[in-house]
């Protein structure tokens, strides 16, 4: 055996490709959505606190309506901290250094998902005075479709990160071979 080859044994291999869509599919639906959903949030108000109606006659379509429902500056500060938190959680585990990230990002992922489990389980009904739409329907199945995507993501970036291909790549070690293995046995 040559140094070379001996130098590309040791040398540490790419991310694993499980590893690649787990945290992708992390960033896309913890970090980028949520922070789509604030600036979709805040261009809204922007756009209604910008219009000039008449004072002495009828405003149009802007009275009477709730465009934007009971979501206050320090939810939307709570939703773009945790977003940008965890993006930085991702990108740690994305490099694969300190080994604790892969740890800290499926804590990250699990936390999240049962802090937005309790968030819908404590979300108060809407009042009668103001009023059902169909609207209001539609945003709740969304919603909880976009829990059950959640937990699904959960499930899988919590099984695959336990991998031993995972493992290996946050140690930085080779992931073990099951081609060689098959040849090791047969020399001995």
């Amino acid at each position: 055996m040559t140094s070379t080859s001996i130098d590309q044994s040791l040398r540490r291999q790419g991310r694993p490709c499980g590893v690649t869509v787990a945290i992708l599919v992390g960033i896309f639906l913890f970090s980028l959505l949520p922070l789509l959903q604030v600036g979709m949030v805040l261009i809204v108000r922007q756009h209604f606190a910008s219009l000039d109606f008449p004072e002495d006659g009828p405003q149009p379509m802007a009275t009477g309506g709730n465009f934007l429902g009971s979501i206050t500056e320090a939810e939307l500060a709570l939703q773009s901290a945790l977003s940008l938190g965890f993006l930085v959680v991702a990108v740690m585990a994305w490099r694969g250094r300190p080994a604790l990230s892969r740890r800290v990002f499926v804590l990250a992922v699990a936390a999240l998902t049962l802090v937005k489990l309790t968030a819908l389980a404590l979300q108060p009904g809407q009042a009668a005075q103001e009023g059902i739409t169909s609207g209001d329907a539609l945003f709740q199945s969304l919603g909880v479709g976009q829990v059950a995507i959640e937990i699904l993501v959960m499930l899988y970036i919590i099984w695959y990160m336990n991998r031993a291909p995972a493992r290996a790549f946050f140690r930085g070690q080779n992931p073990p071979r099951p081609d060689r293995a098959a040849d090791e046995v047969v020399e001995l």
